[in-house]
């Protein structure tokens, strides 16, 4: 009895452990850098930018060098053109346009 539950708990912390993916169409994007149009609502500016994702969190590379991390609701991608996210180190909202073709 105590193998089975030591097995168990060992088995709970790698099945928690797993981070999921972005994905698109069933794909995973995580990794990849794609063209994206992002709307600052803190800013109330447009900025063209490259975007990477790694699970939830998509990190926004700026043309002069800086770079932020926001967190999408949900890995899986619906609509690449519409994707909300949120910058929990500023309390802001952005939303982003993201050329995934």
């Amino acid at each position: 009895m105590k193998k089975f539950l030591v097995i168990l708990i060992i088995a709970g912390f790698i099945i928690s452990s797993q981070v999921m993916a972005a994905e698109y169409n069933g794909y995973d994007i995580d990794g990849e850098s794609f063209s994206c149009t992002a709307y600052s609502y803190d800013t109330g500016n447009y900025y063209y930018v490259t975007v990477e994702f790694s699970g939830s969190d998509v990190t926004i590379y700026f043309d002069n060098g800086g770079y932020i991390t926001v967190t999408i609701d949900d890995e899986e991608i619906d609509d690449p053109s519409s994707i909300s996210a949120y910058d929990y180190a500023k309390g802001a909202y952005w939303d982003l346009d993201v050329d995934l073709d």
